[in-house]
């Protein structure tokens, strides 16, 4: 039987997607540990990709990112799996309620959750993802949201991946450090 991820919670139903995965060498808690606030600064990628859509730059921690940009922690699983999300009505907004997300009780054009998941593989090896779902709600935007969503893909993929290396460098280099586990 398979386990239900949060992501597959809040968004099992999707227009567009992208999955990302990557294996670090420690044990699961250290790698979610990192993973929960790492510094987007450590890749020159990630902070000319943020610049070049406009997005904010100047604070460089995950979480400042995700509230600078208008994101909202939507729950945690520690340490498998956290997730965020936003949606638009008609511009990104931050979610009020879980419940409405979940039960589409308040009608947005689109939604959109972003999560890390973290599977042990062995005792010191972790394979960690990242996967983004949009689900977009009216017609008229999975026509736009699907240009721009082919426009922007490739870059947001290369934003992912530079992310999942931040936290394979920085988890691997504290285990070196004996500052983990």
């Amino acid at each position: 039987m398979q386990k239900i991820t949060l992501i597959d919670k809040y968004l099992p139903q999707y227009t567009f997607g992208e999955y990302h995965e990557m294996v670090v060498n420690c044990p699961i808690q250290e790698v979610y540990n990192v993973a929960r606030d790492f510094d987007l600064s450590k890749s020159k990628l990630i902070k000319l990709l943020f610049r070049l859509r406009g997005l904010p730059t100047k604070r460089s921690s995950l979480q400042d990112f995700i509230d600078d940009i208008g994101f909202t922690w939507l729950e945690e699983n520690p340490p498998y799996e956290n997730i965020t999300g936003f949606w638009m009505r008609p511009r990104i907004e931050k979610i009020t309620s879980y419940e409405d997300f979940l039960n589409d009780s308040i009608f947005s054009w689109v939604k959109v959750v972003w999560n890390f998941l973290f599977e042990q593989i062995e005792e010191s090896k972790t394979k960690v993802s990242t996967e983004t779902r949009i689900l977009c709600v009216k017609p008229i935007t999975k026509l736009t949201f699907g240009l721009y969503w082919t426009m922007v893909r490739p870059f947001s993929g290369l934003t992912r991946k530079e992310m999942l290396q931040i936290i394979k460098n920085d988890s691997e280099v504290l285990k070196l450090n004996g500052l983990q586990g």
